[in-house]
């Protein structure tokens, strides 16, 4: 990787490539825009520092994404001690389905996902919008792929209960 030899073109096309990314994964980790480009710009100075210990074993893209987790699991801690609201995304509509319900969908589900845990949050967001595999994701967050295959699976199930809750949901199909 030319970033360790201190190429800044190199570091650019690199910030290039994966800043929208990073900053879209730091987003779902933490729950706040601004922080979320916080976290990316953070994370893109931890690269440019310590490029030179990137020992190769595992894709570049692992090995950022795992440097964002951590930095964005420490700003989520600062973020929930300051009680700051959840900034929710508009949604995206298509021209076929009902414009409520589909705002309402995404709410809910963006919800639901804010209250997971961080490390089971992760692993969702990394898996379903990232599309990394397990074993890219235990190298990322650390741990052995067994841990990220049983988070996935309870995010999963705690994601269904939580959408099934969802009171916006039940008065949407009982007005239906």
């Amino acid at each position: 990787m030319a970033v360790t030899k201190g190429d800044e073109r190199a570091f650019k096309a690199i910030h290039q490539r994966h800043f929208v990314k990073l900053t879209s994964f730091a987003h779902r980790v933490t729950g706040d825009r601004a922080a979320a480009e916080e976290v990316a710009n953070d994370t893109f100075l931890v690269i440019w520092r310590s490029s030179a210990s990137f020992q190769k074993r595992s894709k570049v893209s692992t090995w950022m994404f795992g440097i964002a987790y951590r930095i964005a699991r420490k700003k989520r801690q600062k973020l929930a001690r300051r009680h700051l609201d959840v900034d929710i995304d508009a949604c995206a509509i298509s021209d076929n389905q009902d414009l409520a319900a589909r705002t309402i969908e995404k709410r809910d589900v963006l919800k639901a996902l804010n209250r997971l845990k961080p490390e089971l949050r992760a692993v969702i967001e990394l898996s379903y919008f990232q599309g990394y595999r397990h074993a890219e994701i235990a190298e990322m967050l650390g741990c052995p792929v067994g841990t990220v295959k049983t988070r996935s699976l309870r995010a999963k199930q705690q994601l269904r209960h939580l959408l099934r809750e969802a009171p916006e949901r039940t008065a949407l199909r009982c007005a239906a």
